[in-house]
């Protein structure tokens, strides 16, 4: 009786094993450090609209990007603060007040999203904030 040569690992195996390995860590790194936009659904508000006519816009929700430029005065700081927020696209300011029951720490040159209500006055009212 003639011996049967022992099939072993072929070359083609170990090239289609390491490929499966490859992709199973590439997946999961993938998945681990996906980053999603916390505010999907919100849409952005056009500076130029608002700029034309902020009052028009009231009551409506919006997603704001962009600098913390100045806190405005003659606000009490019980009732909140008011900034002055440069944004990133339009490159125009538009003032950005955040209530006081945030309780958050805002400084100047930060950049935030922030998810805003458009009040009666205009002024944009801080709902929500995310430091960029």
């Amino acid at each position: 009786m003639a011996r049967r040569a022992q099939s072993g690992l072929k070359p083609s195996h170990l090239i289609g094993l390491l490929a499966l390995v490859g992709l199973g860590i590439g997946g999961g790194y993938a998945l681990l450090n996906r980053t999603t936009d916390p505010m999907t659904g919100v849409t952005a508000l056009s500076t130029e609209e608002y700029l034309e006519s902020s009052t028009a816009l009231s009551g409506n929700t919006y997603k704001v990007e962009g600098t913390v430029d100045d806190r405005l005065d003659n606000w009490r700081a019980v009732d909140g603060r008011l900034f002055s927020v440069q944004v990133s696209e339009a490159g125009s300011f538009v003032p950005v007040w955040v209530p006081s029951k945030l309780e958050t720490n805002i400084q100047r040159g930060q950049r935030y999203v922030f998810k805003v209500r458009v009040m009666e006055t205009g002024v944009l009212e801080v709902l929500e904030l995310i430091k960029a």
